[in-house]
C-alpha cells in the first residue's frame, strides 16, 4: 500500500496534484490522501501540479508544470507513506513582506529603491522557479509500520 499526502500550511490553497507511478497516471489529489494498492517492488513516484500550455493551433506547447520525482520501495506486506511539500518557505516569507510593503505603498510614498528591489526580487524568483520546476517539491517516504515496530521494540 502506498499513501501520498500533501503537507501544507493553513494559508496555502488546496490545489489539485497529479500522482504518477512509473510514468503512468495514478490519480488526482486535492484535500485527502491518495492511497494506491501496488505489489511489492521499486517504483518511481512523481507529484505534479499544472501541465503544458498550448500555443495556438500549431500544437506547440510550453511545459509550466511544477513537479518532483522519487524512487519508492514498497516492502512485502508493508505500507509506505510519502509526504510532500514545496521548497518555497523562505520565498513565501519574503513575498509576504513584499506584499505588505506594496499595500503600504498605496498610502505612503515609498522610495524609488523599493520598486526597483521589488521588481528585481520578482525576476530572481521567476528565474529560480523555472530552474527548479522539476525539483519543486520535497518528497519524504517512510514505512510507518516499520518505524512504529522499531520504536515499540526499543522501549
Amino acid at each position: 500500500m502506498l499513501t501520498v499526502r500533501h503537507i501544507r500550511h493553513w494559508y496555502e490553497p488546496k490545489l489539485p496534484h497529479a500522482v504518477f507511478i512509473n510514468g503512468y497516471f495514478a490519480g488526482m489529489m486535492r484535500d485527502h490522501d491518495l492511497r494506491i494498492e501496488a505489489p511489492p517492488g521499486t517504483y518511481s513516484i512523481r507529484v505534479q501540479f499544472g501541465g503544458p500550455l498550448r500555443l495556438g493551433k500549431s500544437g506547440k506547447s510550453i511545459d509550466l508544470s511544477l513537479s518532483s520525482t522519487t524512487e519508492v520501495e514498497i516492502p512485502q506486506n508493508g505500507e509506505v507513506l510519502c509526504t510532500f511539500h514545496d521548497r518555497e518557505r523562505l520565498w513565501n516569507i519574503l513575498f509576504d513582506i513584499d506584499l505588505v510593503l506594496w499595500i503600504v505603498s498605496w498610502f505612503v510614498t515609498m522610495p524609488p529603491l523599493y520598486k526597483i528591489l521589488s521588481n528585481v526580487f520578482f525576476a530572481i524568483w521567476l528565474v529560480r522557479l523555472v530552474v527548479i520546476r522539476k525539483r519543486y517539491y520535497k518528497i519524504d517516504c517512510t514505512n510507518p509500520s516499520f518505524s512504529y515496530a522499531k520504536e515499540k521494540h526499543i522501549q
